[in-house]
């Protein structure tokens, strides 16, 4: 998990972001941040997308001045490799929470609209509980699975054609 503020030494409003973050103007913090907390390693970045000038970091970064991103990060991505790490400190590259926010209860995580490289994620437990896993989690719970696409990507991300896709997503976690 990351979680963003608006003041210097984590105070005023903030945000927590528990998988990858496309473009935080979405969540209402674009440029905003000036101070930080990184569980595992992060990839921060100027542009959306993932684009500009990007600083992997982690830990309590009281100031981002500091590593010259204050009131400049527009979009955040894990970058530590393979499934495991622990919550928050995972992430395969290019699986990312999708359009929504996720939202972290007790004992399970929700993400509305996951994605893989941007693109659909094919419908199907070993397609769900490979998502789970990049994000550091535990098996996935519950997924929706009524909406369809012309293509979409599976588990082990190659291409589906035609096929259902996931829409809500929950994870246990550990």
């Amino acid at each position: 998990m990351a979680t963003l503020y608006e003041g210097y030494n984590f105070e005023g409003r903030s945000v927590d972001v528990y998988a990858s973050e496309e473009n935080l103007s979405g969540l209402r913090f674009n440029d905003k941040a000036r101070s930080a907390r990184f569980q595992g390693e992060w990839r921060v970045c100027e542009d959306a997308g993932f684009g500009g000038r990007c600083q992997t970091v982690r830990g309590d970064v009281p100031d981002l001045n500091r590593i010259g991103m204050a009131e400049r990060i527009s979009s955040l991505q894990t970058s530590s490799g393979g499934y495991g790490g622990g919550y928050g400190g995972g992430g395969r590259p290019g699986w990312s929470g999708g359009q929504g926010r996720s939202a972290e209860g007790a004992r399970s995580v929700f993400f509305p609209y996951p994605s893989f490289d941007g693109r659909d994620i094919a419908a199907g437990g070993m397609s769900a509980n490979a998502f789970c896993r990049s994000q550091g989690l535990g098996p996935a719970l519950y997924y929706d699975s009524n909406d369809r696409a012309p293509s979409a990507v599976d588990g082990e991300g190659r291409y589906v054609a035609n096929t259902t896709i996931i829409r809500d997503l929950l994870c246990r976690r550990y």
